[in-house]
């Protein structure tokens, strides 16, 4: 079987995709990752743009991220580097946005995410609160 067939899925998704590598430092402690493969969703849904961002790590490209009061890269590091699997709803301070988020690790230092934007539906829930 082709591997262009399942690249093709993920770029036609309406899901948000991305393959990432896990960066460590010394000690083994999860400090970055690497975009290395994005969908068009994931530049729709994060605003993103494809061709400024494959290669770059998440610092590089989001640098206050680290200010979010979620560790993303912590949080990641720990599916790359123990081969598990999470699913989430989790809010982006500094993309200000909510995604429903699917990251699992397919080998040691690699994860993958899917998600969607959730955004209108959890302001919907909110405005039906108030």
């Amino acid at each position: 079987m082709d591997i262009q067939i399942y690249k093709n899925i993920f770029d036609k998704s309406p899901l948000g995709y991305a393959l990432h590598k896990i960066i460590i430092d010394e000690k083994g402690i999860p400090i970055d990752y690497q975009f290395l493969d994005v969908n068009i969703a994931f530049e729709r849904m994060t605003g993103l743009k494809i061709s400024e961002i494959i290669g770059k790590t998440l610092k590089q490209v989001l640098p206050n991220i680290v200010n979010d009061s979620f560790d993303w890269i912590k949080a990641y590091g720990q599916i790359a580097l123990n081969g598990t699997e999470m699913e989430f709803e989790q809010y982006s301070e500094t993309l200000k946005k909510y995604y429903k988020i699917y990251v699992y690790s397919p080998e040691k230092y690699y994860f993958i995410t899917t998600f969607i934007d959730i955004t209108s539906l959890k302001q919907d829930k909110n405005n039906f609160k108030n």
